[in-house]
């Protein structure tokens, strides 16, 4: 994320410093005007606003609360913790209470669609003061309300994603057990529901193409991730959840399978063993 953020906030005009653990990870970044730095908390220290981006909910803590290295202690009084990783909104809140509790402000900002989206939790006069650099960022910036609501909306929308994804691949193996054309089907399916038709994700399924734990870009341990999360929320207020619940069995089979770096739609390979059939799109 920070390859696709950081050269659109340096040519909105910002001042961008930057760390990653992965040396590599910034090279390209310093060729193109940001200033690498030695350390996650050397980069909060005279920041307006640190951005981060991070796996899972165990290392954002890490990073932003921990009493020796967290990134919160470094910032300046006034200025934000940003969290554009997908965490729970009950950390979101946490996180948000101990920065209020030392002068700083921590803000949800989970992004979706590789970027595109980002909706927004925490203090609305921050998120003001941080709108331009929101929208340098991502094209579709959305407010959605106090710490923890970014990460609610972003939980939703994961949610609606993968449960229509692994909705569509049984629709499709009941069709193709019923000797339909399956291609067919699923233009078919896209078109009448007012989606697209077979996305890439699809396309790549009936290829048996799942990149590799190097390319993977929507790998499937992230994904059982944010569904897990989405599943845990809905418990948690006691909203009913039993196609997340079933999607998140899924995914959690075909983690135990070692698949967890791979693309997420290898999952799939789960349905399709239990169904005895395969997912085909000759001309597709």
């Amino acid at each position: 994320m920070g390859a696709r953020f950081v050269p659109r906030l340096i040519a909105a005009g910002h001042t961008v410093s930057i760390f990653d653990t992965r040396l590599e990870a910034m090279t390209n970044l310093v060729l193109e005007g940001a200033i690498q730095s030695e350390s996650a908390k050397q980069v909060a220290s005279e920041a307006d606003a640190v951005f981060v981006s991070l796996p899972n909910p165990a290392i954002v803590e890490k990073v932003a609360l921990d009493e020796s290295t967290g990134v919160i202690h470094a910032l300046p009084k006034g200025s934000a913790f940003v969290d554009m990783s997908t965490s729970p909104p009950s950390l979101a809140r946490r996180i948000s209470e101990k920065c209020n509790e030392i002068g700083v402000f921590g803000i949800d900002a989970p992004v979706s669609n590789g970027g595109i989206f980002v909706t927004i939790g925490g203090s609305k006069s921050i998120v003001d003061k941080l709108w331009p650099a929101f929208e340098a960022m991502c094209e579709k910036v959305i407010y959605m309300g106090p710490s923890g609501q970014g990460q609610i909306a972003k939980l939703c929308r994961q949610y609606v994603s993968y449960t229509a994804f692994f909705t569509l691949i049984e629709a499709l193996l009941i069709g193709h057990k019923s000797e339909v054309d399956t291609q067919k089907l699923a233009n078919f399916i896209g078109e009448s529901t007012g989606n697209s038709g077979p996305g890439q994700s699809l396309k790549r399924l009936a290829e048996r193409d799942f990149g590799s734990p190097e390319s993977a870009r929507a790998k499937l341990d992230i994904v059982a991730k944010d569904l897990g999360m989405a599943v845990e929320l809905a418990e948690l207020i006691d909203s009913p959840h039993g196609t997340g619940t079933v999607t998140s069995d899924t995914l959690k089979a075909a983690q135990e399978k070692g698949w967890g770096e791979w693309e997420y739609w290898i999952s799939a390979c789960i349905l399709e063993e239990i169904s005895g059939k395969k997912i085909e799109f000759p001309s597709l």
